[in-house]
């Protein structure tokens, strides 16, 4: 068990449960085509992982994705990212199923945190 300080850290409110799990499952994909790649005697030349993903950059995207209001207003200065952008929003759109990007009533961390603060409550109450 975490002691409680340990604990308020992980529960900052910059940080995001979801959005990290996220994360780390595209790392282990990415570390399982390496593996992949490993053992069929490298068919593939090796990335540069450094190249390939940063995780601060990705960190700091997300959070800029989750405060812009529409994300063509990221790319609003620059018209090939702009155009980059809807070719690779048109196949995505086009691959998956219509009702894919619906968005999701409550995500697993939040209905824990839920769970957690009226447990707390309820003992609260209790003693």
């Amino acid at each position: 068990m975490l002691p409680e300080i340990e604990l308020e850290k992980l529960q900052n409110k910059d940080f995001d449960l979801d959005a990290a799990h996220s994360f780390c499952q595209w790392q282990c994909c990415l570390q399982m085509g390496l593996y992949l790649n490993q053992l069929l005697c490298t068919p593939l030349s090796e990335p540069d992982l450094s190249r390939l993903y940063n995780g601060t950059l990705v960190h700091r995207l997300y959070q800029e994705l989750k405060s812009t209001p529409s994300v063509e207003n990221l790319f609003s200065l620059s018209p090939k990212m702009t155009q980059l952008y809807q070719v690779l929003l048109n196949t995505v759109e086009s691959t998956v199923s219509a009702d894919f990007f619906q968005k999701t009533t409550k995500t697993k961390s939040e209905s824990c945190k839920k769970k957690k603060v009226s447990n707390k409550k309820r003992k609260a109450i209790s003693s």
